[in-house]
């Protein structure tokens, strides 16, 4: 789920860092590390923060319910997240278009792209649209990615417990 939360965020970063303005046969192009930006601003934090506090409240909400409803309640916070994580992304998206369509004007660029469609040429902006976007503090920073760390390590037990109650059921159901 937290991967599918990340690809949900750096999705939205990449369709807002292709802010196309300008006329064919531009050649000021700027490019931008999507996943830096969203792991460098307070923005991009925030809303990772706001995301991971909902899983931990939805996770708690499918840990609390008993054997016969937990499928159940395990499909709907799985869909309340999705939701919860596209506004968020949403959210994300508008905010990080609107800094690239002044990031655009003021450097005079005629396209912004995602640095991974960068062959060679163009500039990058990663610093100037984190800066514009407001730069996290390296503790926030530190914060976040211990964060993240963490919550790929409670994913991954999660995943492994579920995988284990799975093959008991079907072990369980073989022998009779």
């Amino acid at each position: 789920m937290n991967k599918r939360i990340k690809s949900l965020v750096l999705g939205a970063s990449l369709v807002a860092s292709m802010a196309i303005l300008g006329g064919c046969g531009s050649n000021n192009i700027g490019y931008v590390d999507s996943v830096k930006v969203a792991n460098s601003t307070e923005k991009g934090i925030e809303i990772t923060k706001e995301i991971n506090a909902k899983k931990a409240e939805l996770d708690a909400k499918i840990a609390a319910a008993d054997e016969a409803s937990k499928q159940n309640v395990f499909n709907q916070a799985n869909q309340e997240l999705n939701a919860f994580a596209n506004a968020k992304a949403q959210e994300y998206r508008q905010y990080q278009e609107q800094k690239v369509g002044e990031l655009v004007k003021e450097k005079k660029l005629d396209v912004v792209i995602e640095k991974g469609a960068v062959v060679g040429g163009g500039t990058d902006v990663t610093d100037d649209l984190i800066a514009k976007m407001g730069k996290a503090s390296d503790d926030q920073i530190k914060e976040a990615q211990n964060a993240a760390k963490a919550q790929e390590q409670q994913d991954a037990q999660q995943n492994a417990q579920q995988a284990g109650q799975t093959t008991a059921v079907n072990t369980e159901e073989s022998a009779q």
